[in-house]
């Protein structure tokens, strides 16, 4: 990932990253950690095999937990390879619904050598131009890495793309036969955090850096073109700027809205529309960054107070003193919101 985060880090939040469709996400590469416990005991939560089947699977207790449960000081990885080519292409499209679909014939057609997929808006496109003075079409585009052993397969991976692509309205796209090209056609998607600091400034002529709202709803594949749709709505309609930086094969976007602290209630007013639009939809609030403090609220309404309270109740079985990061991920005691919410046996 572009933020440089440590292991441990990526661990304690099921992180993931721009690669996470072929290598799928840290949850998913961590064999086995050790960890302290809040009573100081050291554990390790499995045996570095890939199979075992002994009791309680305590790797998928520990990853996610933002620190909450106990300390993790070690880890065991899967390793692969380091492929030996790199080659890929950005994609230009008609509408950000024309490259969602695009995304989900090329997944279905098991292009192996595929390894990300990264989706930028129209409004990512212009913020780019203004920041890094490039004149890229402002278009909903997509950002594409294949890697391999053989170019002849990647390339045939790239071709069988492209006819994906130009059948949904792709009309325009730029490839690069090899790493050092890839990374120039990649700038624009690293430079989206930065870019939307820095956009509203260099537009008033203030050079002003504002602070920026990082989004992390994650959709089912098959209503990520709809939730996009919505969300940049939302924004447009408050007149905010709305960059959107998608791991779109993965049904993950990230939308970066910068904002002064005069602007912050409106901003927070349209997270809940948001992340309440994207749990409606059968999604998470929260595809890779974690909960902390910020979402709380948002986990009762995607899980529900019966799941939260099974949650709690490891919290406090684990650490009854409440010393592992306390009133991260959930409040040691019932909060207002869940007490108001009926529950099943009360229906």
């Amino acid at each position: 990932p572009s933020s440089n985060p440590t292991l441990g880090g990526m661990a304690s939040t099921g992180g993931s990253g721009l690669s996470t469709l072929k290598y799928g996400t840290t949850k998913e590469n961590v064999r086995s950690m050790t960890v302290v416990t809040p009573d100081g005991e050291i554990i390790r939560t499995r045996a570095e095999v890939r199979k075992s089947s002994t009791g309680y699977e305590l790797n998928a207790l520990y990853l996610g937990a933002e620190g909450t449960l106990g300390v993790i000081v070690e880890l065991v990885v899967k390793i692969v390879p380091l492929p030996k080519r790199r080659c890929g292409a950005i994609v230009r499209f008609p509408t950000v619904g024309a490259a969602g679909k695009t995304v989900a014939e090329a997944t279905a057609a098991n292009l192996s050598t595929l390894l990300r997929c990264e989706l930028m808006n129209d409004e990512g496109i212009k913020v780019t131009n203004v920041v890094f003075q490039t004149s890229l079409p402002c278009v909903p585009t997509l950002f594409l890495e294949f890697v391999g052993n053989r170019q002849g397969e990647m390339e045939e991976d790239w071709e069988s793309f492209l006819r994906i692509a130009k059948s949904n309205g792709s009309a325009s796209h730029d490839f690069a036969s090899n790493g050092e090209e890839l990374d120039e056609l990649w700038d624009a998607r690293r430079g989206c955090y930065l870019g939307a600091m820095r956009y509203r400034g260099l537009e008033a002529g203030t050079n002003a850096k504002e602070s920026v709202y990082v989004g992390d709803v994650c959709v089912p594949a098959s209503k990520l073109s709809a939730c996009i749709a919505a969300t940049e709505l939302e924004f447009k309609k408050a007149r905010f700027p709305c960059v959107i930086c998608a791991h779109i094969a993965d049904g993950n976007f990230h939308c970066l809205i910068p904002f002064q602290e005069h602007e912050r209630a409106a901003l927070l007013a349209l997270e809940d529309k948001v992340i309440g639009n994207a749990i409606a939809m059968g999604g998470s609030a929260s595809g890779e960054h974690g909960v902390g403090i910020g979402k709380q609220k948002y986990i009762i309404m995607e899980h529900g107070v019966a799941h939260v309270d099974i949650q709690r109740r490891i919290k406090r079985a684990l650490d009854p003193l409440n010393i592992m990061n306390p009133g991260k991920i959930i409040s040691w005691d019932p909060s207002e919101a869940e007490l108001a919410r009926p529950r099943l046996s009360n229906l």
